[in-house]
């Protein structure tokens, strides 16, 4: 480990008009070496490196003799009586990480402070701990990516225009909807659900309809007839996002196998250098191309048959 160098219900479909956020659409997270070791506090400030060198998240600190403290959970996942009332003293911290090697393990735990749970934990044999952070910053990028899209604020001046969308649907409905830009743009269109557990789903583009540039009074069926959308089982209040560049989004990919309709947005391969680390400059946030993108917004409500 010592040599370890290692990512409104709108019937009348108006636009929702927000602020765009302030804060940056990254998650403000404590980095700790539970039970501190020589070896876990190496992995340790390795992770805070890649988190801060590229723009992954706000490093924040936990409180002295953290380090000390007991971080227990059980087989759900929730935080024992004692945890609980740790995590309650870290207020100005969304997430965190604690990180240990023990007999031979690197184990990487991400908690929700505010919800006092555990949402990610994974181990490996310490000689693949290279694999282990890998793996660890593939989540925290889809739950970034997450938070950019459901906060990142609707905008009245958005050069984009959907027709057709109803304010409810009944599970099992096609969901279908037609688009126009008021410019030439690049459109992603995002299903974002109000079960933050679910993933956001890109509904343009789509296996189908693969090229996203729309041009000026272009009006394009979302998702295409050949492809269905339907309102899930689960009723719920989901919001349809489009956003609206100049650019495509070139820093993120998009993956699907073959037989899936609809993309996945996938993060961006950044890795961070220790050049970038010791920049003066603080590096974007891997969210930037969304944040700095314009939105418009829906709200619509799934019921139950």
């Amino acid at each position: 480990m010592k040599r370890f160098l290692v990512i409104f219900s709108i019937a009348s479909l108006s636009v929702v008009s927000a602020d765009r956020t302030v804060s940056t659409p990254v998650f403000k997270i404590a980095v700790e070496a539970y039970p501190s070791t020589e070896e876990s506090r190496i992995l340790r400030d390795f992770i805070k490196e890649q988190i801060q060198s590229s723009g992954r998240g706000n490093l924040s600190f936990t409180f002295p003799e953290s380090e000390k403290l007991v971080w227990e959970f059980d087989k759900a996942g929730e935080a024992t009586e004692g945890t609980k009332a740790n995590l309650q003293k870290l207020t100005q911290v969304d997430k965190l990480v604690l990180v240990s090697t023990e007999d031979g393990q690197a184990l990487i735990s991400f908690v929700d402070v505010l919800h006092e749970s555990l949402e990610y934990r994974n181990a490996l044999p310490e000689s693949l701990a290279k694999t282990l952070v890998s793996d660890f910053l593939s989540y925290l990028d889809k739950k970034n990516i997450y938070l950019a899209l459901s906060h990142t604020g609707a905008n009245t001046s958005s050069q984009v225009k959907i027709n057709s969308l109803k304010s409810t649907y009944v599970a099992g409905e096609p969901i279908r909807f037609e688009l126009e830009t008021t410019e030439d743009n690049y459109v992603y269109v995002v299903l974002v659900p109000e079960n933050q557990k679910g993933e956001p789903v890109l509904l343009f583009p789509n296996q189908i309809q693969n090229d996203n540039f729309v041009k000026k009074g272009e009006k394009v069926t979302i998702p295409d007839k050949r492809i269905s959308f339907r309102a899930p089982s689960t009723p719920s209040k989901d919001r349809i996002r489009a956003f609206v560049t100049r650019e495509e989004w070139k820093e993120f990919q998009l993956r699907g196998k073959k037989e899936d309709s609809f993309y996945h947005l996938l993060p961006p391969a950044v890795t961070g250098t220790k050049t970038l680390a010791r920049s003066l400059v603080a590096p974007p946030s891997i969210t930037s191309p969304i944040e700095q993108s314009l939105v418009t917004e829906w709200e619509y409500e799934i019921l139950s048959r």
